[in-house]
């Protein structure tokens, strides 16, 4: 029979141990105050999207800071001139190896600019899309470069019919319902609206395809994680507590993670994993999760994928089609892993088959730059943070 002081001291260990959980749940978000997780001011430009008419040109940059964009970096800033807007690439948001040619942030970029035409169309003005030409180079520095400029004018207030799916689109990590499919003639007019001149949209629903195109990316992101470099540049931006998210208002969360809740919590409970361990997580989650229960894989061709124009394009065309199967309430989430890993060998000066397998598998002339999987989800995504208009608008 344990003595009393053992007993004693076993409670009073047992109440500092169940303290510091308190409080490590209160500080990681895992105890809420019935407040929903999203609603901090991390959170609040999904809220403000709209802006006020006081805001006149600026009005539409609160839609383009909502667009899609790698990890969450945001890397993108804008200077307002009295005929137009500049779209500027902030190169020192950069994913390093992840994004050796800053092709993803440019990519992004197009997003941005889709969001903002969309939404200056509804606000009355007139949009006149001008790309800077360039060949996106390997380790650019970090100097900031223009990459678009939106000329503006008055005009007649209309409304694109994706304008309200700004708010609500969202990347969707977790599993996707392997019990619906999305039908052909659908998945035809969804790729009919967002392609344009520079990019192509295409879809793989067959059964074998898929399979091939999802052992790709499966392949790939194997590679990635055995990658030490990539592994800690994509690492940097991982958030997983409330004050980091508050502090940077960028990154992936553990709530955005595509995890149950349950591991969610557990995640934010327990000390933060090591790049490795993280990155067998995402591996399993894209081999048995991701990969297998989406009925649609699809990729973005471009003739060149380190084109500027052709990347400003291409990202314009993926900000458009997300927005369009929101619209229709399909779920999507980039699995760009396989063109991450031809940019990197491209930059060590190698090269892989995985942008001709994409595009064999596909069916589709020129080069992929960008991969993802569409499907109905079982889960509602949640947001992302975002740094608010006043830290990315250049005076």
């Amino acid at each position: 029979m344990p003595s009393r002081r053992f007993v004693m001291g076993a409670g009073v260990a047992g109440a500092a141990v169940l303290g510091g959980l308190g409080y490590r749940a209160w500080d990681r978000g895992v105890i809420e105050t019935g407040a929903d997780p999203n609603s901090g001011p991390a959170y609040w430009p999904w809220r403000d999207w709209q802006g006020y008419p006081s805001d006149g040109s600026h009005r539409a940059l609160r839609a383009a800071i909502l667009a899609a964009n790698p990890h969450d970096t945001q890397p993108w800033q804008f200077q307002a001139w009295d005929n137009g807007i500049v779209f500027i690439a902030n190169r020192r948001r950069n994913l390093g190896a992840f994004d050796p040619f800053r092709r993803e942030m440019h990519l992004a970029l197009g997003a941005a600019t889709e969001n903002f035409v969309i939404a200056a169309k509804s606000f009355g003005l007139d949009t006149n899309v001008q790309p800077y030409e360039g060949r996106l180079e390997a380790e650019p520095g970090n100097a900031p470069v223009a990459a678009v400029f939106v000329g503006l004018a008055n005009g007649t207030p209309g409304r694109d019919k994706l304008l309200a799916a700004i708010p609500n689109r969202h990347t969707n990590r977790g599993p996707y319902r392997r019990d619906r499919h999305i039908a052909q003639a659908q998945l035809d007019a969804l790729s009919a609206d967002a392609s344009n001149d520079l990019a192509q949209i295409a879809f793989v629903a067959d059964p074998v395809a898929r399979a091939e195109m999802g052992a790709t990316i499966v392949e790939a992101t194997r590679q990635i994680i055995d990658d030490r470099q990539m592994s800690q540049d994509s690492a940097r931006w991982i958030r997983t507590s409330p004050r980091e998210i508050e502090e940077h208002r960028d990154g992936i969360t553990l709530d955005a993670a595509g995890m149950s809740p349950f591991v969610t919590a557990l995640g934010k409970m327990l000390p933060d994993l090591d790049p490795a361990t993280a990155d067998g997580y995402w591996l399993d989650a894209t081999r048995d999760v991701m990969v297998p229960s989406a009925p649609v894989l699809g990729a973005i061709f471009v003739a060149d994928r380190l084109d500027m124009k052709s990347s400003i394009a291409a990202g314009r065309a993926w900000q458009r089609l997300h927005l369009g199967l929101t619209a229709a309430g399909i779920c999507a989430q980039p699995l760009n892993q396989p063109v991450e890993r031809v940019d990197r060998d491209a930059m060590r000066g190698r090269t892989n088959a995985y942008g001709s397998q994409i595009a064999q598998l596909c069916g589709m002339a020129g080069e992929p730059t960008f991969v993802f999987r569409l499907g109905y989800s079982e889960h509602d995504a949640p947001l992302s943070p975002r740094r608010p208009l006043g830290w990315v608008l250049r005076t």
